[in-house]
């Protein structure tokens, strides 16, 4: 391929590609690989993407914000039986996916918020 052909959006999208087709773990394997992290380094860095302030809800943005920080592999966990339902492996793009029908779905009143105070 020449470079002449190569649009900006080609660029992005080899850079936006996350390789899940090349992991050495499977979505169907019984274990998820976990690596040391500080949970207040991984929430500062998610403080700095500013995603509270397109959230819909910040309060609930801010709330799950901490309490994944401090545990991401059981919210992993928690998603992977669905995941593993739909065949695919990259969480990223399964929670992309997730957020842009919701929020759609909201928006056309197809999906309702939940009341947290009522019984």
């Amino acid at each position: 391929m020449r470079k002449s052909n190569w649009t900006r959006d080609d660029v992005v999208k080899w850079l936006q590609e996350c390789a899940c087709e090349t992991e050495q773990h499977s979505i169907n394997g019984k274990e998820i690989s976990t690596f040391p992290y500080d949970p207040n380094d991984l929430s500062n860095q998610v403080l700095k993407s500013n995603g509270v302030d397109a959230a819909t809800c910040p309060e609930t943005y801010q709330k799950v914000a901490d309490m994944v920080c401090q545990d991401p592999y059981a919210a992993i966990q928690a998603v992977r039986p669905i995941m593993q339902k739909i065949g695919v492996g990259c969480p990223q793009s399964f929670a992309k996916a997730l957020f842009d029908v919701f929020n759609i779905g909201q928006e056309m009143g197809i999906i309702e918020q939940f009341n947290t105070e009522l019984e």
